[in-house]
């Protein structure tokens, strides 16, 4: 399948590239939950879920309980539910990590869903996947926070954000990939931590290949850290490698895409701090490709604790960027008098119209070698163009949008339905001398 795609699927890679998929793009928060609820409820045997960020009293969309109690619901019904937590040493910052008070609560309410915990040190466990019956899977980039619950008209508080669903062979590698780190959860490994005990939260086998549900072909890529898993990986024989020296598919498939951009490379991501990725950009640029990145109209404040070296070689480079014409960065406000900006918290590149990839990378170097990320490389040319359309519409309004100087134009009108303005790249991540990030002063703690 692999060997007639262009550009190439990732060689160095844990999973091929697989036709006979269908997958199905879910815009903002209320969408993406809504078609996950609707297909937890109606799950018959399994439910798999990958957490990153997480509020334990999240609801799905009109639920009427948190989603813990919808899933130990299913648990009782008997369906295998496991939760695989991230834990992290910083508490506070909103992963769940299952301390000895958390784990006496669930039990006395008798909660009998499955949980273990994966610890990445100083760094975030930032897959969010789910498989459901084995048959279908979700991976993107929205988290089980009141963030996450965001409509397409940003009307109210709540990230923009993106999620795909997939049918066919790809499920069983987003399955495989909860398996592995499941089965290999480092704080199940070293300590034992689990819910409801070490034997009732035991091992799971990756499912079995789906049976094709559509023609489009997908390759799940990751990030995994170096020294954090262990086994032999490698869909090609000729590229074959150990787990243990970790795996960085996700930035070798985003960079691959973006040398071969023709015409246009559209971009929503939460941060833009891969000089890497960004040089890749700018000569992207230089050779006439249209390069749209939306990002936050006011970046992350936690962004004040970046090593300072590496945010003045971002600096430069988006100095360079600035300087291109056809690079255009743009930020969104809500449609409301006061303007409020939408944090843009998408993980999202589409290549010509061609190429689509939705997941959790943001464009940073964690992303590429620290934290544990999941994308789906979409190839597709009507579901990548589809997309484009669909989030163009709900940025610029409906009517037809060819390129970047209408983005420039709408970003200096400023007329309504256009949410996009117009971000300086020179100006970007340049923070006041007194700003503290919220994270600021959090201490370690086992």
């Amino acid at each position: 399948m692999g060997k007639d795609l262009q550009p190439a699927p990732v060689e160095r890679a844990s999973y091929p590239a697989r036709g006979g998929n269908r997958v199905r793009v879910l815009i903002d928060g209320r969408e993406t939950f809504a078609v996950i609820g609707e297909r937890v409820r109606r799950a018959s045997r399994s439910i798999w879920i990958t957490v990153s960020f997480v509020d334990l009293d999240f609801r799905l969309p009109d639920a009427e309980v948190p989603l813990l109690d919808e899933l130990d619901a299913a648990a009782s019904r008997g369906v295998d539910v496991r939760l695989l937590f991230w834990w992290s040493e910083f508490p506070g910052i909103g992963s769940f990590r299952g301390d000895a008070a958390d784990l006496e609560d669930m039990a006395r309410r008798g909660v009998r869903v499955k949980m273990r915990w994966d610890h990445v040190p100083r760094g975030c466990h930032h897959q969010k996947s789910y498989v459901v019956d084995g048959e279908v899977a979700y991976v993107g980039g929205i988290n089980l926070t009141g963030d996450g619950l965001s409509t397409r008209e940003h009307t109210t508080p709540g990230h923009h954000d993106v999620f795909a669903e997939v049918e066919g062979p790809a499920v069983a590698d987003v399955a495989e990939n909860f398996a592995q780190r499941w089965n290999q959860a480092s704080r199940f490994d070293g300590q034992g931590h689990a819910f409801p005990s070490t034997d009732a939260a035991g091992r799971v086998d990756a499912v079995a290949i789906p049976e094709d549900r559509g023609s489009t072909t997908v390759q799940l890529v990751r990030t995994i850290r170096r020294g954090l898993y262990r086994g032999g990986r490698g869909w090609s024989p000729a590229h074959g490698f150990d787990l243990a020296d970790g795996e960085q598919s996700v930035q070798d498939a985003l960079h691959r895409w973006i040398d071969a951009a023709k015409q246009l490379i559209y971009i929503e991501n939460q941060y833009l701090l891969a000089t890497d990725t960004l040089a890749l950009l700018a000569r992207a640029a230089a050779r006439g490709v249209d390069v749209i990145v939306v990002a936050p109209y006011r970046p992350d404040p936690n962004l004040v604790l970046y090593p300072k070296e590496l945010m003045a070689e971002t600096r430069a480079m988006l100095d360079a960027l600035a300087g291109e014409r056809r690079f255009g960065l743009f930020g969104l406000l809500r449609p409301s008098n006061d303007g409020e900006p939408i944090y843009v918290h998408a993980k999202v590149m589409i290549v010509d119209d061609e190429l689509l990839s939705i997941g959790s990378a943001n464009l940073w170097p964690p992303s590429y070698n620290r934290d544990s990320e999941l994308a789906l490389c979409v190839w597709d040319p009507r579901l990548a163009r589809t997309t484009r359309g669909r989030l163009w519409a709900e940025h610029l309004g409906d009517g037809e949008h060819r390129g970047l100087d209408d983005w420039r134009r709408l970003a200096h009108e400023r007329t309504p339905p256009s949410r996009v303005v117009a971000i300086d790249p020179a100006s970007y991540y340049r923070f006041a001398g007194d700003a503290v990030a919220p994270w600021s002063g959090i201490e370690p703690r086992d």
